[in-house]
C-alpha cells in the first residue's frame, strides 16, 4: 500500500531546501481528505490508559495507517509514524524515571552532585533504553511494505536535558556553582545523543539514507534532526554563547541538516548566537502561549534576521483559518521572497488545497 505520490520530487525538493537551492516554490506542508479512501491494514483501537497510549506499538500504528487511509498528504507532507517517549527521551536513557501523561511525559529528576565524568551515563541494558529499541525493531516490521516512515524520537539535547535530570532551578544555579561540570555533562550528552541517533537511524533511514523525524514534520537525506535549548529562555546572551553554542555548533556539524526550534519571545535575544552557527540549516520560531501567532508582521524583525543569515525559515500556519492562512503565507513570501520558506498548512478540503498548491506553483517561484 503506497500512501503518498511523489515521493522523489518530495525528497527532491527537501533535499534541496536543507541547502538553500532553488525549490520551485517554498515548502509545502498540506493535508487533504483522500478522493477515494484505502482500507487501512491494522484496526484502530483505544488505548487503555495513558502508558498504553506511549508503549502499545500496535495501537500506535494502527491509529497512524487509520489517519493515512482517509488522509492524503499533499506537497510536502509526508506519512510518518511517531513512537516517542516523550520530548527529551535521551533523559531516561541516562537515568530519569518517565511519568506517563496524555498530554506529556514527565522525567524524574536523577542527577543529584556532580562526579566528574561519571555524572552523565549511558547503559545499553537501562530498561527503558531496551525497551524503546524493542519497540522500534516491532514497528519497522509493522510498517514493512509501506511506504509510511518512522520517525527518529524527539531526543532533545544540551541543557535542556541536564535541566530534566538537575531540576530547572538546580540546573541555573549549577551554572554559577559548577559551571565546568555543566560544560562536561553538555559535551557527554552530545556523544550519548549521537549513539542513541545511530541506533534508531537503524530503523527509521529509508532506502535512500535520509529520515524523518517527529517534531516539525521533516525529512531530509542523511542524519536529519530538529535541535533546541528550551532552557535558553533562562540565560543571558553571554551564558547562551559560553554553554550552549559550541555544543550545539557540534552537533549540527555531525548531523546533516538540522532545525533548531526557538521557543518563546525569551529566547528572542539569542538569534545572533544562533546565526553564527553555519552548520545550521533552519529556524522554527514558536512565539508561546497568549502571544500574536507564528506569521504575524510583529515577528517580522525574526524572519527579517534569518533571511540575512541564509537559514531556512519554517513557518507554521496551522491555526489559522485557511483562506487567512493563505494571506499570511502570501504576505510573508511578497515581503522575504519564496526561497527558504517551509509552510505548515491547516487542513484544507480537496477543491482548496489543489487550488492552493496551484497558486503556489504559479505566484511563489523560489
Amino acid at each position: 500500500m503506497q500512501y503518498k505520490k511523489g515521493w522523489m520530487e518530495t525528497r527532491e525538493r527537501f533535499t534541496q531546501w536543507w541547502a538553500h537551492k532553488s525549490t520551485g516554490r517554498p515548502l509545502i506542508n498540506l493535508w487533504s481528505e483522500r478522493e477515494i479512501p484505502l482500507e487501512p491494514p491494522l484496526r484502530a483501537e483505544a488505548f487503555t490508559d495513558d502508558i498504553d497510549r506511549y508503549l502499545n506499538v500496535e495501537k500506535i500504528l494502527a491509529r497512524s495507517l487509520e489517519t493515512f487511509s482517509r488522509l492524503e498528504p499533499l506537497a510536502e507532507a509526508c506519512p510518518t509514524a511517531s513512537l516517542d517517549m516523550g520530548a527529551g527521551s535521551l533523559a531516561i536513557y541516562v537515568g530519569c524515571e518517565p511519568t506517563f501523561r496524555a498530554e506529556s511525559v514527565w522525567f524524574d529528576h536523577c542527577l543529584h552532585g556532580y562526579d566528574g565524568d561519571g555524572t552523565v551515563a549511558f547503559d545499553e541494558n537501562n530498561r527503558w533504553w531496551r525497551l524503546h529499541m524493542e519497540m522500534f525493531q516491532r514497528g519497522k516490521k509493522l510498517l514493512d511494505g509501506t511506504d509510511v516512515l518512522l520517525n527518529i524520537p524527539d531526543l532533545v539535547e544540551n541543557l535542556d536535558i541536564v535541566s530534566a535530570m538537575r531540576g530547572p532551578q538546580a540546573m541555573c544555579y549549577d551554572l554559577y556553582d559548577y559551571p565546568n561540570e555543566v560544560k562536561a555533562a553538555v559535551w557527554k550528552l552530545n556523544g550519548i545523543y549521537k549513539q542513541c541517533f545511530d541506533a534508531f537511524n537503524s530503523y527509521c533511514k529509508d532506502a535512500e539514507g535520509g529520515n524523518s523525524f517527529t517534531a516539525f514534520r521533516i525529512w531530509g537525506p542523511g542524519r536529519t534532526a530538529k535541535v533546541q535549548c528550551d532552557a535558553a529562555a533562562m540565560l543571558s546572551p553571554g551564558q547562551f554563547r559560553e554553554f550552549v553554542q559550541e555544543p550545539l555548533r557540534e552537533q549540527c556539524r555531525w548531523l546533516d541538516n538540522s532545525l533548531f526550534h526557538l521557543d518563546g519571545p525569551e529566547c528572542i535575544c539569542h538569534i545572533p548566537a544562533l546565526m553564527e552557527i553555519d552548520e545550521l540549516n533552519a529556524l522554527q520560531w514558536t512565539p508561546g502561549d497568549g502571544k500574536p501567532k507564528a506569521g504575524e508582521e510583529c515577528w517580522d524583525g525574526i524572519y527579517r534576521q534569518l533571511k540575512d543569515a541564509g537559514k531556512g525559515l519554517w513557518v507554521s500556519l496551522e491555526e489559522y483559518e485557511p483562506d487567512v492562512a493563505v494571506e499570511k503565507a502570501a504576505r510573508l513570501v511578497q515581503k522575504f521572497g519564496a526561497k527558504d520558506f517551509y509552510f505548515l498548512m491547516p487542513f484544507m478540503e480537496r477543491r482548496d488545497a489543489e487550488a492552493f498548491l496551484l497558486k503556489a506553483d504559479r505566484e511563489w517561484k523560489a
